[in-house]
């Protein structure tokens, strides 16, 4: 599999956004009201006004001109991976390494919110270094459950 890792660009906003909205829907169906899932114009909008205002680092992969994952990290002391997704089509092809590397450096202290049913993305993370801390919240906008994982 061919997978180019690259930064993304305001020109990549519509394609990211689809992309988020069907991975978002084949990780979290069942778990997120559909109302919020099926809601690709807010993915649409909130894409479009981080490429006017960039507040960190978005990194996509590209399959055959197709973007099938993204990353974005947000830099401070430590840096904060907002999002992580992937096409289940690309799951398992060491393509989410690679886009967490392009926005958070190996060995770079880093955090992250884990939603507490998603055992695959936990196990993911762990393997990269992560630990849970003993934090826990309800994610804004869906209400599920997330607790915070830790490196360096």
């Amino acid at each position: 599999m061919d997978t180019t890792i690259r930064p993304a660009g305001p020109d990549d906003a519509a394609a990211i956004a689809d992309m988020h909205y069907r991975s978002r829907k084949q990780a979290f169906q069942g778990h997120i009201a559909d109302e919020i899932l099926d809601d690709l114009e807010k993915l649409e909008r909130d894409w479009d006004a981080f490429f006017r205002a960039p507040d960190g680092r978005v990194a996509v992969a590209e399959l055959d001109g197709e973007i099938v994952g993204l990353a974005y990290g947000i830099p401070g002391e430590r840096t904060e991976l907002r999002n992580l997704y992937l096409l289940e089509s690309v799951s398992g092809s060491g393509v989410a390494q690679r886009l967490l590397d392009g926005v958070i450096h190996p060995g770079e202290s880093a955090f992250l919110w884990v939603a507490d049913f998603n055992d695959r993305a936990q196990a993911f993370y762990t393997k990269l270094g992560f630990t849970f801390d003993g934090e826990t919240k309800r994610h804004q906008g869906d209400d599920i459950v997330v607790s915070r994982m830790v490196r360096g």
